[in-house]
């Protein structure tokens, strides 16, 4: 499978080399996360799930530190590696279906139901009969915005 370029969505992607190296220590860690479990499955002693559970905590503790990195620094790609630690933006959009029958009567009935029907008001927009603009500067919409943080380390 192809590693994802998330130019489009990251944060303040500034590819940090502080984030790089962090990125490589935790792939480092994560190999030796995986050889230990291979162990423990082999045999179970009871120092192994000490140790691993050790690492788990690490391996937390620097999830933490590189979500650190990536809101004081910026996102990090490395897409031919597969190396991301990056803050993707993720916006929704909703509309108000009582705005919507006010301001565009002629189109209620064909999106809304309960809600407004997002993939007919979609095709409206698409069709060039209203734009996202219109519909926000009308009161008829409205972006929420999250994150989701996308820390992979090759």
């Amino acid at each position: 499978m192809p590693n994802i370029d998330y130019s489009k969505s990251a944060v303040n992607l500034t590819n940090p080399r502080e984030l790089k190296d962090a990125l490589g220590a935790q792939g480092e860690r994560m190999l030796d996360l995986a050889r230990l479990q291979e162990k423990i499955d082999a045999c179970v002693p009871s120092e192994l799930k000490v140790e691993l559970a050790n690492l788990q905590k690490e391996i937390v503790a620097e999830n933490e530190g590189i979500r650190g990195y990536i809101d004081t620094l910026g996102s990090y790609q490395n897409v031919e590696a597969g190396m991301y630690a990056v803050k993707q933006r993720k916006v929704s959009i909703s509309y108000d279906p009582q705005v919507f029958r006010a301001q565009y009567p002629d189109y209620a009935p064909a999106v809304i139901k309960e809600t407004v029907d997002g993939t007919k008001l979609n095709g409206l927009i698409k069709g060039g009969l209203l734009t996202q603009e219109d519909l926000e500067k009308k009161g008829v919409s409205t972006k929420s915005e999250s994150f989701a943080y996308i820390i992979k380390t090759g």
